[in-house]
Parts: structure tokens; C-alpha cells; sequence
């Protein structure tokens, strides 16, 4: 219940500063917001919300205001400080400005501040779907298999649903990354379709060349790339 109050009151916040700025073609970014829990979202322009995650070189080397490209940070301003403080419960502080890096993984690993925040890392949303990591698994040949758990909200009936996966050692180095359709529903078979209010498993993906001594802490990233309906 919280983390669906959460959500809502992240897109409520969206549409309150949404009109304020305008997305630069090279990066959708609308805003930055600071949750009570003191994690960072990021909102973009098509609607959708993600975790960030400040890296210690980008919170060190980088003063406010300021941004370095070649140091892949980037930079968003906002006007909405009066409009957030007016609002009767506000659920998170619009910073102004603020510099962040580009994600929770710098030059190929996994920063240290996405490590301590894993959990939040193991679920993605994009076009009113949801994905989250569920389960793993070893087989006798040492594959690692991985299930997730997929959920809507969507009036879009889902029959693709393709998302890259990326898993990292417990030092946070990459190990590797994988594209599976997490949801693949059959060809003119409705009852197949991810609908609205649903909560499906999917099949569970087969990954070769994962050590299990390295995997302890099941490090991931999931990003969903594309989504097909009808």
C-alpha cells in the first residue's frame, strides 16, 4: 500500500512540475525529487520515474549548479521550490539545481550507493507495467535462472514485453547483460495478454556464465526497452 501511495504521489508531483520545464531533446529528464526516505527520483518526460543514485566522485568533484560532460553528469533546473512548499503535505523537496551522474553504474560497475539500495534496483515500470525480480535458481549446469513477477495498471492488454537485464558481481562489476521478452503472450490468444490488474510470473530465463560464488548478493539492474500491445 505504501509503495503504491508512493508512486501516486511521485506522478501527482509530476504533473505539478511538469509544466515548468521543458525536456531537452538529448536528455528527458523533467525533475529530480527527494523522497521522505531519502531516495532520489527522477522524473522524465514521458512519464515514467526512476531511481538515481549520487556517486562520490559526482558529489566531490562537482560543485552545485555546475555540470561536466565528459564527466557524463548532467544538470536540471527547477522553479517549482514555491509550488512544492505550498502544497498542504508535500511528499518530496524539488531540488534546485542539482547535479547528478548519469545512474546507479559508472564506467561498466555498480556504484557504491546503488549497492546499499540493490532492492529498489530490482524492479522497473514503464507504460503503466511493472516488473520485479522474484526468484533464482541453479540447475546441475551451473546456469543461473532468474523469474520475475509482472503487474499493470495499463488499459494497453501487453503481449511483448522486452527488458535488458544487467548482473553484477558482489565486488559490482559487471558480469553481464541479457535481453529476454519478460512477457510473451500468444497470438490472438486474449486470456494470454498482461491486463490491466493483473499479476503475472514469467517463464523463468536460463543465464550461462554466471560464477554462483560471485552472485551472492544478487546484483541487477532491469530496464524495460519495449513493450508491444493490442
Amino acid at each position: 500500500m505504501y509503495k503504491a501511495l508512493q508512486s501516486c504521489a511521485i506522478m501527482a508531483l509530476f504533473l505539478l512540475v511538469a509544466p515548468t520545464f521543458a525536456a531537452d531533446k538529448a536528455d528527458d529528464t523533467v525533475a529530480l525529487i527527494t523522497l521522505e526516505n531519502g531516495a532520489t527520483v527522477r522524473l522524465n518526460s514521458d512519464f515514467t520515474w526512476e531511481y538515481v543514485f549520487l556517486t562520490p566522485q559526482a558529489s566531490s568533484t562537482t560543485t552545485e549548479g555546475q555540470a561536466t560532460e565528459n564527466q557524463g553528469t548532467e544538470t536540471v533546473q527547477t522553479q517549482a521550490n514555491t509550488q512544492a512548499e505550498q502544497a498542504s503535505q508535500p511528499v518530496a523537496k524539488v531540488q534546485q539545481p542539482v547535479v547528478i551522474a548519469s545512474g546507479p553504474v559508472v564506467g561498466g560497475a555498480m556504484t557504491a550507493s546503488a549497492m546499499d539500495h540493490a532492492n529498489l534496483l530490482r524492479s522497473t515500470a514503464k507504460g503503466g507495467a511493472k516488473v520485479s525480480y522474484l526468484k533464482s535458481q541453479w540447475d546441475g549446469e551451473g546456469r543461473l535462472g532468474l523469474t520475475f513477477e509482472l503487474s499493470s495498471n495499463s488499459e494497453e492488454n501487453y503481449v511483448i514485453i522486452e527488458m535488458e537485464i544487467g548482473l553484477y558481481a558482489d565486488s559490482g562489476e559487471l558480469i553481464k547483460t541479457e535481453t529476454v521478452n519478460v512477457w510473451q503472450a500468444i497470438f490472438r490468444v486474449p486470456e494470454t495478454y498482461l491486463r490491466k490488474g493483473q499479476t503475472r510470473d514469467s517463464e523463468t530465463f536460463w543465464i550461462e556464465g554466471v560464477d554462483k560464488a560471485r552472485w551472492s548478493k544478487e546484483l541487477m539492474t532491469l530496464k524495460i526497452i519495449d513493450m508491444s500491445s493490442r
